[in-house]
């Protein structure tokens, strides 16, 4: 009995490494949160892709933020995200920014800016059911700071 339960958990842990991860799609919009001095809330719409042949979680995390090679602060995903196989689908991902001190400050400038550089690192964990698998992110990406405003008006 133990080496078929063995047989099964190194079966599982081996097509745990062909994991591939999901893809971005678009960016679908931001809603705002609470504001102040030490943090930012607010949720971000993205749509994402799984490529794998079951839903994968994606768990609590933490990335580094920084904005032009200046940190920010730590971007925290509070709750766990469900990410259904091989569909394409809208997800809302409930953030929460700890501001790093004097980053508000620096960044009500930005919109003064035609574009500035965002980068995200840090370890995402995610997986199937209980069990997960760190993937390590180093996203950069050149944004203008207008399409993050959740303050303009429609047309």
């Amino acid at each position: 009995m133990k080496s078929i339960l063995f047989l099964i958990s190194a079966l599982f842990f081996v097509s745990c490494a062909t994991l591939k991860q999901p893809e971005f799609v678009s960016y679908e919009g931001v809603k705002m949160g609470k504001i102040d001095v030490k943090q930012v809330s607010f949720t971000l719409s993205l749509k994402l892709k799984n490529p794998n042949s079951y839903a994968l979680k994606v768990k609590k995390t933490e990335l580094s933020l920084s904005i032009d090679a200046g940190k920010i602060g730590t971007i925290t995903l509070d709750k766990q995200v469900k990410l259904p196989r091989k569909k394409e689908t809208i997800v809302d991902l409930p953030l929460r920014v700890s501001l790093e001190k004097g980053a508000l400050l620096r960044m009500m400038t930005f919109n003064l800016q035609d574009s500035i550089k965002l980068n995200l690192d840090g370890d995402v964990r995610g997986g199937i059911s209980i069990f997960s698998k760190k993937v390590p992110i180093s996203f950069t990406k050149t944004i203008s700071p207008k399409v993050l405003n959740p303050f303009k008006l429609l047309d």
